[in-house]
C-alpha cells in the first residue's frame, strides 16, 4: 500500500471517511463543504495502487491529513506537521492499514526533512504504541459569571468586535505577546481565518478590548451554548489573549458582564499552570479540571536533535528504542558545544551512557517532562553524570500546545 497526496477527485470519497468514523450518528448522507480545509491543511489517501499507476478511489484503504504547522521549540521555530483526520472505513479494519498508514507518514516526513509531528489522539493508548508522546495537560475552568468580578478590572477602553478582513494583524501582536511558550504556533492568515474565525461559517464571536489610545491589547475568542444539564447557557471562551494583566483583567470584565444572559463562563483550554480560581470570592463554587492534551513525536532523532537549540554544552551517547522507525531505533552521539550542536548515528554496537524511549526523548525535546521523571517512568534508563548532562541539555519548559486541530 502507498501513501499520497489526495486527488480532488477524491476529496468526495475523503469527506465520507471522517463522517463516518467521527460523526456516524448524522448517517449516511453528508455536504462536503468545498472550503472545508485551511492552506495549512494537505489531505492524504492510503492506496492498494501499485506506484506508477493513477490511483482509483476503489483502493482508497485510509485516510489522514496534516496541517503544516510551524512550532517554538526551545526559543526557535520548527515544522512540526498536526497529524489529523486520521480514518479508515469499516471494511478495511483489523488488517493493520492505519498502522502501515502511519508508518508511511512518518517515512514521508523524513523525506521532507521534517523531523517533529504532533497530533490530538482519540485514544492515548493507540498513539503509544507509534511512538507519540503527550505533550502537556491542559486546565479547562468552569464558574459562574460573577466569580470573575474579583479578577476584572474597573471600566477603561473600550471592546470592539474583531473582523478577519481588517484585525488580524493587530490581533497576531497580541497573540505573540501572549503565547510565547513551547509549542506555541506561528500562524498563518490561513490559520487564523480558519481557527479563529471559522472561516465562511463563523460560529464564535470574537471582540477585542482597546486602551485609551486605541491599542488593541487583548481578545477575546467565545460562543453560547445550552449546558449539558439543562440549566440555563453558558459562555464558552475558547481562547482569551492578553497583551499584558491589565487587558487581560479587562478582558474577564467582558465575560462577567454577560450574566444576565448566562450562568456560566467556561474556559475550554488554559495553560495547567494558570490558577484565577485562586483569586475567586468563593472558589468552591468554580470547578478546575486537568486534562490530558496533545502528543508529540520524533520523526528523525538525528535531525531533530542537530536543529534544536541548547542553552547548555555537554556530549552524551544514549541508546533509543523506536518501533515503528528504524533509523531511529540506535545508538546517537549529541556533542553540544559553542552553541552548536551535532547528532549522529553510532553503527556497531557501541556503548552508550543510558537509553531510552522515543516518546520519552520527544517530550525531553520539547521540554514537557525531565530526565528524573522519565526514568522514574521506566521509560529511560541512564544515571550519574550522563543524566545531569541530559539535564542541563534539556530542561524542563512549560509547553502548551493551544492550537486544537
Amino acid at each position: 500500500m502507498h501513501l499520497r497526496t489526495l486527488p480532488d477527485a477524491h476529496l468526495d470519497a475523503f469527506t465520507e471517511r471522517i463522517n463516518y468514523a467521527f460523526r456516524p450518528t448524522d448517517g449516511p448522507s453528508w455536504d462536503r463543504d468545498e472550503e472545508d480545509h485551511p492552506d495549512l491543511f494537505t489531505p492524504l489517501g492510503f492506496y492498494e495502487t501499485p506506484p506508477g499507476e493513477t490511483p482509483e478511489v476503489s483502493d482508497l484503504t485510509a485516510v489522514c491529513g496534516t496541517y503544516d504547522f510551524t512550532v517554538r521549540v526551545r526559543g526557535d521555530w520548527h515544522r512540526m506537521p498536526g497529524l489529523a483526520a486520521v480514518a479508515s472505513p469499516p471494511e478495511t479494519r483489523r488488517r493493520g492499514v492505519v498502522a502501515r498508514m502511519l508508518d508511511a507518514l512518518l517515512e514521508r516526513h523524513r523525506d521532507d526533512g521534517v523531523s517533529l509531528s504532533t497530533l490530538w489522539p482519540f485514544e492515548y493508548p493507540f498513539y503509544r504504541r507509534f511512538g507519540w508522546a503527550t505533550a502537556n495537560n491542559y486546565a479547562r475552568l468552569a464558574a459562574p459569571p460573577e466569580q470573575l468580578s474579583a479578577v476584572a478590572s474597573d471600566p477603561a477602553g473600550s471592546f470592539r468586535r474583531l473582523r478577519a478582513d481588517e484585525d488580524i494583524d493587530a490581533m497576531r501582536a497580541v497573540h505573540e505577546s501572549w503565547a510565547t511558550e513551547s509549542l506555541a504556533v506561528k500562524r498563518t492568515e490561513g490559520w487564523w481565518r480558519h481557527a479563529v474565525f471559522g472561516g465562511d461559517e463563523p460560529d464564535s464571536f470574537v471582540y477585542g478590548w482597546e486602551d485609551d489610545a486605541g491599542c488593541l491589547r487583548g481578545y477575546v475568542v467565545y460562543a453560547f451554548e445550552e449546558r449539558e444539564d439543562g440549566d440555563g447557557r453558558r459562555l464558552n471562551v475558547r481562547e482569551l489573549a492578553a497583551a499584558d494583566g491589565e487587558a487581560e483583567a479587562h478582558l474577564h470584565r467582558f465575560c462577567r458582564d454577560h450574566d444576565s444572559q448566562v450562568e456560566e463562563v467556561r474556559f475550554v483550554r488554559l495553560p495547567e499552570w494558570v490558577r484565577p480560581i485562586d483569586a475567586y470570592p468563593d472558589p468552591r463554587a468554580a470547578t478546575l479540571e486537568i486534562r490530558p492534551g496533545p502528543m508529540v513525536r520524533i520523526v528523525d532523532v538525528a535531525s531533530a536533535l542537530t536543529d534544536v537549540s541548547y542553552d547548555a554544552e555537554g556530549s552524551v551517547t544514549l541508546g533509543v528504542r523506536d518501533d515503528r522507525c528504524e533509523w531511529n531505533d540506535a545508538a546517537f552521539r549529541l556533542d553540544v558545544a559553542d552553541g552548536d550542536a551535532t547528532c549522529r548515528r553510532v553503527e556497531g554496537g557501541a556503548e552508550t551512557d543510558g537509553e531510552v524511549e522515543i516518546g520519552a526523548l520527544s517530550q525531553l525535546l520539547v521540554g514537557a517532562r525531565t530526565v528524573e521523571e522519565a526514568v522514574r517512568a521506566g521509560d529511560a534508563s541512564v544515571e550519574g553524570e550522563a543524566a545531569q548532562t541530559l539535564e542541563r541539555l534539556f530542561p524542563r519548559e512549560r509547553t502548551f500546545l493551544r492550537e486544537r486541530f
